[in-house]
């Protein structure tokens, strides 16, 4: 009950962080209904003391709470192909680019691939790419029936829609900006033109953890190939 001579105004106010608000839309309401071949899944749930690291590691990215990061990250993790890292690394690289506490929060958010009881790769699809083919020109299709058009417009003719799969560049690379890239399935079974904001290329940005004597730990989080 509140004091004589006090009103709920006067309480001590809640030490709940709230979080802020995100730099880019997040992959996690298209996750949660999302149906296709490659549809985020998730391998490591079962894996001794996973489940409540990631829990963790999804709290102190979503309150973007550098300290409680660092503490699951190990002191060596890998940030690029050319010699990047450390916890320092991160946190200045966080600290200049807010965008990325959204591309580790969808890393999380399109599923968990299980590399041995001790190792694990998010996403779940990097780790599941086909035998032949290409990282580098392969992307995932992050939505339910994702229109794919004749030209590269929203009015244009359909060939289809693709729901939760790979496809692969069927042109020239995109330009920086582009709205529209050309693509097709794996098996090029479909082709077309489709929007840029429904394909997340294979090799962006990933988290890898590994499970040691002080438990898990976020070992790697790297784009590129």
């Amino acid at each position: 009950m509140t004091a004589c001579g006090e009103s709920p105004a006067d309480e001590a106010p809640s030490t709940e962080p709230t979080a802020p608000a995100s730099e880019a839309p997040s992959l996690a309401n298209a996750v949660a209904s999302a149906e296709g071949p490659f549809a985020p899944k998730d391998d490591c749930g079962e894996l001794y003391g996973f489940d409540s690291f990631r829990g963790q590691l999804r709290r102190a990215i979503t309150f973007q709470n550098t300290e409680s990061l660092a503490a699951l990250v190990d002191p060596d993790v890998r940030l690029d192909f050319g010699g990047d890292g450390g916890i320092d690394a991160l946190k200045t690289r966080l600290a200049d680019d807010p965008s990325l506490w959204s591309e580790m929060s969808d890393a999380i958010a399109l599923g968990c691939s299980a590399e041995d009881e001790t190792a694990v790769t998010m996403p779940w699809a990097f780790a599941n790419l086909p035998d032949g083919a290409e990282a580098t020109s392969t992307y995932l299709v992050t939505a339910n029936d994702a229109p794919v058009r004749a030209e590269a417009g929203e009015t244009a003719a359909s060939n289809g829609a693709i729901s939760w799969d790979l496809v692969k560049l069927a042109g020239d690379a995109p330009a920086e900006g582009a709205e529209y890239v050309e693509v097709s399935t794996l098996d090029d079974a479909t082709s077309g033109f489709v929007a840029a904001q429904s394909l997340r290329p294979i090799t962006d940005y990933r988290i890898l953890a590994n499970r040691g004597d002080d438990g898990w730990k976020v070992t790697a989080f790297v784009a590129g190939d």
